[in-house]
């Protein structure tokens, strides 16, 4: 059967452009089912992405803007209590307390300080360096979040027992995952073949023991604060 070059091309194209799938990822220990909500976890691409795949899911379509990550204080708490962004996003911080707070972070890929302030939101800040983030609040201690900045369109984080990949790419990955209460607060690193595989687990060293947040003291909670 005779084919023309510029079909033989379209189905190429199409055949390339359709090789992409859902992937389901979950942890496991030893074959049992580990639970760590907000965990987050990423795909590093080994290969060329086609363009349409760089393109960040959590932005709105078409969108020039870089994605924007909002971290609440909320209650005397940061909420959320784990985070991710892209690399380029801009984070907000918004408090809705009555009382001032003043966030900072010491950490590598961002050091900053938002002096005290109440009931307003400052000036996004731009997150240029991938890692690990720990932000805190310099007149609540006990007030602590992460933010961990991936260079990756692929990342989410974990809702009950599995996070979801919905338009994943065909290759070869290096899958990452974090969370403060599992391997020492160190990413835990692997290496993911994606070939349409609808689940993979991820192989975890110990089981987890994902300690809640913790809550503001109820006696601070009454206090009417004024800085």
């Amino acid at each position: 059967m005779f084919r023309t070059p510029g079909l033989v091309l379209f189905v190429l194209c199409l055949s390339t452009v359709s090789r992409v799938a859902a992937l389901d990822i979950s942890l496991q220990h030893k074959g049992k089912a580990q639970h760590a909500p907000g965990a987050v976890v990423w795909l590093e691409a080994k290969f060329s992405l086609p363009d349409h795949s760089l393109r960040d899911n959590k932005s709105p379509a078409g969108s020039e803007q870089p994605p924007v990550k909002v971290i609440e204080q909320k209650n005397r708490q940061f909420d959320p209590y784990i985070s991710v962004a892209r690399l380029g996003s801009n984070i907000q911080f918004p408090n809705r307390d009555n009382t001032a707070h003043h966030v900072y972070s010491f950490s590598k890929p961002l050091s900053f300080e938002l002096p005290l302030y109440k009931k307003r939101t400052p000036a996004p800040i731009q997150v240029e360096n991938p890692g690990l983030i720990a932000l805190g609040c310099n007149i609540h201690d006990w007030m602590i979040a992460y933010l961990v900045v991936v260079d990756s369109p692929f990342y989410g984080q974990i809702e009950k027992d599995s996070v979801n990949f919905k338009e994943l790419p065909h290759g070869h990955y290096t899958l990452k995952l974090w969370h403060p209460d599992i391997n020492n607060g160190q990413a835990l690193t692997s290496d993911l073949d994606f070939q349409g595989q609808t689940k993979h687990n991820i192989a975890l060293p110990k089981e987890v023991n994902a300690r809640a947040q913790i809550a503001a003291p109820q006696e601070r909670l009454d206090e009417d604060e004024d800085y």
